[in-house]
């Protein structure tokens, strides 16, 4: 294969030469915007795309929510090239990390508001379940139905209450039967747990048949319906954690904080992209003033040359022949003592 290029024809050269200058890229908004990303889908713009993704997907979000918002931005903005286009993209950083505070702001507020309903039903439960007159006692003397909840707790009230229904249906109430009692109620029972003493006295001491028949029938209703009080409790502090699992760290004072930090930060970066599309338009005219010829350089030799003046040299040359040609006669300059004027030739006879 030979190696020696062939010339180039005068007209082939014309050809290729109009064919540049035809080739000058997209005209529209929308194609320039395009040709801008072009540079942000390759190398370390596209790694860094990519680990946003991987971030986004671990967290269990939508990475096509954040790229939406990167997507409008680019439409809204238009950007001319690529810089401007790289000035869009951290706007639509700082704008997802905005939405999504806000997002956690609200979601905060929303959790607050369902633990105080939360908070609530465990209220009007206590209330339900308090057995009339029952004074305030201390915490020591208080038993596991009023201690702090806790998955211990609960496990331990529900195995009393197996061991209550077991005695019951064996017909048997063993000695084991008043620290039960003790552990479970405290000095202070429950509406349901006083019952449920009650009842084990007329069951298992008294000698009235009609009492204890009675008692039978009653007893393992009130046991049933601790249960299920002690459940509903349960439950209630099932949702509880739940909530306060999902709770964002930040408190409301570091969210409003971050979220004016962050506001701030978008708008010094889209009064710097005002700043680039408003010169954008200039630059082109520069550039052809530079093909031409014409740069700053040869405009402050053009000034410095006119003097301070601010004229041009044409119209300095201009002045300059004015003021030979309207100048002081040879007789003049006789009468202020001089022979002739500076520079004047001498004269022939």
């Amino acid at each position: 294969m030979s190696l020696v290029h062939g010339k180039v024809s005068p007209k082939r050269l014309a050809a290729n030469r109009s064919n540049a200058q035809r080739s000058t890229g997209p005209k529209t908004p929308e194609g320039k915007a395009r040709v801008a990303l072009n540079a942000l889908k390759t190398g370390a713009y596209a790694k860094g795309v990519g680990a946003l993704r991987q971030i986004l997907l671990k967290s269990g979000e939508d990475p096509q929510e954040r790229e939406k918002v990167e997507r409008d931005l680019m439409e809204s903005w238009q950007p001319d090239d690529t810089m401007q286009a790289i000035m869009v993209q951290g706007i639509a950083d700082k704008t997802w990390d905005l939405l999504q505070l806000r997002g956690l702001r609200r979601q905060s507020q929303l959790t607050a508001l369902l633990i105080g309903q939360i908070q609530t039903e465990r209220q009007q439960l206590l209330s339900r379940r308090w057995l009339p007159g029952c004074p305030a006692v201390e915490k020591s003397a208080q038993g596991l139905w009023l201690a702090k909840d806790s998955g211990s707790k609960f496990k331990t009230i529900f195995d009393i209450l197996d061991d209550l229904q077991k005695w019951f249906e064996n017909n048997v109430c063993p000695d084991e039967y008043p620290q039960a009692m003790r552990d479970l109620y405290g000095e202070c029972p429950s509406l349901a747990g006083e019952k449920t003493r009650l009842l084990f006295i007329e069951f298992f001491n008294t000698d009235d048949e009609t009492a204890a028949e009675k008692a039978a029938l009653e007893l393992p209703k009130w046991i049933a319906q601790e249960r299920r009080d002690v459940q509903q409790e349960q439950e209630l502090y099932r949702r509880e954690r739940e909530l306060q699992a999902k709770a964002p760290s930040l408190t409301e004072e570091q969210a409003a904080a971050k979220e004016a930090m962050l506001e701030r930060q978008i708008g010094e970066q889209t009064r710097l992209l005002l700043q680039l599309k408003s010169k954008h338009p200039l630059w082109p005219a520069q550039f052809e003033a530079a093909e031409a010829g014409v740069g700053p350089r040869e405009g402050t030799v053009a000034q410095s040359a006119s003097g301070a003046s601010g004229k041009s040299p044409k119209e300095k040359d201009s002045k300059d022949e004015e003021t030979v040609a309207g100048g002081p006669t040879e007789a003049e300059y006789v009468q202020k003592g001089q022979t002739k004027p500076p520079g004047h030739a001498e004269s022939t006879t």
